[in-house]
């Protein structure tokens, strides 16, 4: 486990009431306008806080982590409908184990402060996101919140963007205690 990496024995902090009441998932989804037919990826799914409600609003939702442990909690608390919608994949974010093109869109929630190699990174979603396809990235202010990693280990919204090159900013949101962008790859 990279040192920056969510620690799963912590697990039930990823979906408490400070975390709903703060980053509601559907805000998140309703500003990133995922559409029916879409085929999205959460990487770094953790206990499926987002692919949960993703799988509601589009036509597949492949949930990647690399923790198991992470995986096997996602997979019990789907409702029956989700289980036919959610596909998870145990695998690093930075060496995804998919064929390109093969995803509409690509979401990064509260995970690129923990990745240490951002390049490669850039790169796999560059490889895995068909053209045209969107990326959506949420993570915290780079200041003091309720909940989140030291803000030393945090990315500013404008960090965060350069991190993806090939990538053209269309929205970009700041809430209380996160950012939210909204990228299309070129």
């Amino acid at each position: 486990m990279s040192p920056r990496q969510f620690d799963a024995k912590d697990k039930a902090h990823l979906k408490n009431e400070n975390r709903m009441k703060v980053q509601p998932t559907e805000g998140i989804l309703e500003r990133a306008e995922v559409r029916r037919d879409e085929v999205c990826v959460d990487l770094g799914c953790g206990i499926g806080y987002l692919s949960a409600p993703l799988a509601l609003r589009c036509q597949a939702v492949v949930a990647v982590d690399s923790q198991n442990e992470m995986l096997t909690t996602l997979w019990s608390s789907l409702s029956e409908f989700a289980r036919s919608n959610v596909y998870p994949v145990q695998a690093q974010v930075d060496r995804l184990p998919f064929f390109a093109p093969s995803f509409d869109h690509v979401f990064l929630v509260n995970v690129l402060h923990e990745v240490e190699d951002r390049d490669r990174l850039a790169e796999e979603v560059e490889r895995v996101l068909r053209p045209g396809g969107r990326m959506t990235v949420v993570d915290f202010h780079k200041k003091p919140t309720s909940f989140g990693p030291p803000v030393e280990e945090r990315l500013t919204a404008e960090e965060a963007e350069a991190c993806f090159s090939s990538m053209r900013l269309e929205k970009k949101h700041s809430l209380d205690e996160f950012y939210q962008l909204e990228m299309v790859r070129l």
